[in-house]
């Protein structure tokens, strides 16, 4: 999916909720119907989609006519809202062909979504072409943005961003707008292959035409970060009433300086034989594909490259200061970033790990790391933000599990949600069923079962029936324990709960991901969400090493990143660095502590591949008379 559904995702998910939820107690009869749809609320609300889709369903059974057909579409939009795409489309089937007036709105957004997600954006636009005119400003204003979505993945930027436009009129807040306007920028930086030298030509509107002009710079200008900051620059001082020519300019050309000032030399610590040389040999070669890209104008350090493992990280970064390095990058493994921390004095570091607890990290040593304990805090934030609160966590029975599940736990807690239960397996487990069934206390219905039989004096037809309380399971698994893990969670009942994992559960470039369908985990947007850079780099990289590199995709991930923060990060500390970046292994900050953070992109497996999930939804809820043109 392109650059602009990533942006986008900031609203759908919830708002769709909502506005049909709204759109419900408005058209809804009194009495016990109203009751069901008041509970379908609450459901939907704490994240139970489905059980809102079946409360929905049930009350379709119980209507006819219009209001049949409306409880159909809440139902297949609330399946939507659980990440069920199947489920959505035959819900969507029943409702027919002819939709009523009054459904249609709710109808077309949540047909719209879907064919988004099933990469279908001509039958999205096909379905959100059938509404001209709405009532409410806050449809008004998901219809456009799903319109534009549509469009820009269709090659139409143009008409793309006229929608856009059209959709700034109906937003009422400044933060609002200059949201829209990033959403116009993200867009045409992907679709400026298809957009003419002279945009003039094709419209009258001057608005419209600069930011067109601005796409075109951004293709013409993107393998030169000097040449795209000059003619930026040079855009800006001859449109200075262009909305793009206030913050949104000023912090892009503020990233751009950042990025384009390098150290004179950099020194790379990396483990280059040994057991992770692997590792060590896709940073580098990351690396050095970033620094071949960035192109002749701008100046390039001088890289100098040490093997950790066979001169060992002290003696290797002490030949890199003597050897006269300005900025040096790595070591990976953290027992060798706490040895080289006391070290760090004046020289901007960037490790590729964090230092031991309860080492002290210097002013001038960053720390990037590919930490699965982020990813786990990740999950409790994810979840809690999708209305759920109560799990329970299996992790494997080792120091990896520990800071995995101690990390789960906290930001669960923080987040307000709780962690019921938790149970560890050995690292060579294949057979989960006894940690399993002690998690979801199904030894406890075996025992009734046993007691009531004992008291009846004979045997009963049974099934088991587990603890109510999980609104989600987290499991922390690599890829084989995952597909084994998954198939006997659902054979104990528990297939129906939302599950999360880490980035771990899924190895790219396998295919045979079917029994972990239904799994939700984070990962890095060059593997879910890559722009045009870096899908080039991905099919360089499988032309050349063939899939047995898409396992190292990460770290060769890293070493690009770790290019560009060099020169984000050149001659800077931990103290007076607050700079951003939109990178391979995520979206880039820094705290003041040095330590580098990652918001991740999220995926759903689903069909035995990935499906990429909206971020994190927010809503916009006024009222308004608005007429929607048709592109």
């Amino acid at each position: 999916m392109t650059s602009t559904l990533t942006q986008r995702k900031a609203l759908p998910a919830l708002t769709l909720a909502l506005c049909m939820l709204m759109a419900a107690c408005a058209l809804q009869p009194i009495g016990t119907t109203q009751s069901g749809t008041n509970t379908a609320r609450e459901l939907s609300a704490r994240g139970d989609h489905p059980g809102a889709s079946r409360i929905y369903l049930d009350q379709a059974l119980a209507t006819k006519g219009t209001q049949r057909q409306r409880y159909l579409i809440f139902a297949a939009g609330e399946l939507y809202l659980a990440n069920d795409l199947d489920g959505t489309e035959r819900i969507l089937d029943q409702a027919g062909l002819e939709i009523a007036p009054d459904n249609m709105e709710v109808w077309v957004e949540v047909v719209a979504e879907l064919q988004l997600a099933r990469n279908k954006p001509a039958a999205a636009l096909g379905a959100l072409n059938q509404i001209s005119r709405t009532d409410r400003q806050s449809s008004a204003s998901r219809i456009l943005l799903l319109r534009s979505e549509a469009l820009f993945q269709l090659g139409r930027p143009e008409a793309a961003v006229t929608t856009l436009l059209q959709r700034e009129a109906v937003l009422t807040g400044h933060a609002e707008v200059a949201a829209n306007n990033r959403l116009i920028w993200t867009g045409i930086q992907g679709a400026g292959a298809s957009i003419p030298s002279d945009p003039s030509a094709m419209n009258g509107d001057p608005v419209l035409t600069g930011w067109l002009q601005l796409g075109h710079i951004a293709f013409r200008q993107r393998s030169s970060l000097n040449g795209l900051y000059t003619s930026l620059d040079n855009w800006r001082q001859s449109n200075q009433t262009h909305p793009a020519s206030g913050s949104l300019l000023t912090d892009v050309l503020s990233n751009l300086r950042a990025l384009s000032t390098y150290p004179p030399q950099v020194a790379m610590l990396l483990p280059l034989s040994g057991k992770q040389k692997a590792e060590g040999a896709a940073i580098r070669d990351g690396y050095l594909a970033a620094h071949f890209d960035l192109g002749n104008d701008t100046e390039r350090p001088d890289i100098r490259i040490y093997d950790t493992d066979s001169e060992g990280a002290i003696v290797a970064y002490q030949k890199a200061v003597v050897n006269g390095a300005s900025f040096i990058i790595g070591p990976l493994l953290k027992d060798e970033v706490g040895a080289i921390a006391p070290l760090v004095v004046e020289i901007t570091t960037l490790a590729l790990n964090t230092v031991p607890e309860g080492t002290r990290a210097p002013d001038y040593l960053f720390q990037f790391a590919l930490a699965p304990e982020d990813e786990a805090s990740a999950v409790a934030t994810r979840a809690t933000a999708d209305g759920l609160y109560n799990a329970i966590a299996l992790v494997p029975a080792s120091d990896w599990g520990r800071r995995i599940l101690g990390a789960f736990e906290q930001e669960l807690e923080t987040s307000g949600g709780k962690l019921l239960a938790s149970a560890t397996y050995p690292g060579s487990a294949t057979d989960f069923s006894a940690i399993i069934k002690d998690a979801l206390l199904l030894d406890e219905s075996f025992a009734r079962r046993d007691r009531l039989a004992a008291n009846l004096g004979k045997k009963l037809e049974f099934e088991p029936r587990r603890r109510q309380d999980i609104d989600f399971i987290f499991i922390a698994a690599n890829a084989p324990t995952a597909k084994l893990l998954k198939p006997q969670l659902r054979f104990h009942y528990a297939g129906d709960i939302p599950t999360y994992a880490t980035s771990k559960v899924y190895q790219p470039g396998t295919s045979d991901n079917g029994d972990i369908n239904g799994i939700i985990f984070p990962d890095i947007p060059w593997l879910l969400q890559p722009n045009p850079a870096a899908a080039q780099h991905f099919d360089t990289l499988n032309a050349y090493w063939g899939k047995s590199i898409l396992r190292l995709t990460r770290f060769f991930a890293m070493g690009y990143d770790s290019y560009h923060l060099t020169a984000m990060l050149n001659d800077r500390s931990a103290r007076n660095s607050h700079l951003n970046m939109e990178g391979m292994t995520g979206r880039l900050r820094v705290d003041r502590q040095g330590i580098l953070h990652r918001e991740l992109k999220w995926a759903r497996m689903e069909r035995g591949t990935t499906r990429t999930l909206p971020d994190v939804p927010r809503s916009l809820m006024q009222d308004a008379e608005i007429d929607l043109s048709q592109q």
